[in-house]
């Protein structure tokens, strides 16, 4: 009876082994489903490391519109062609 017993739990424990190795395997599920989420996030971080690259670069530009008051002038100047009241600018293409 107890012999019964060990070989119906090691069946069992057998297919439970058989289906987790299938379910290992699987593309839905499995080391390749997972291989690929691996792919998506490190695409999705590159993205992330990319954009607090840029937010860090306009948050120093931020800073120096913020304190210099000189440069605001130059880049207004430069980006806007705006001149004061006695210069002359000159735009060649």
């Amino acid at each position: 009876m107890i012999q019964d017993k060990k070989k119906i739990l090691l069946f069992a424990l057998c297919m439970i082994n058989i289906f987790m190795g299938f379910k290992m395997f699987d593309a839905e599920s499995g080391i390749p489903a997972y291989k690929d989420l691996r792919q998506r996030i490190e695409g999705v971080q590159g993205k992330i490391d990319d954009i607090d690259a840029l937010n860090r670069q306009i948050s120093s530009e931020i800073r120096v519109l913020k304190r210099d008051e000189k440069y605001v002038q130059r880049l207004i100047k430069r980006e806007l062609y705006y001149v004061a009241e006695n210069e002359i600018m000159y735009i060649v293409k």
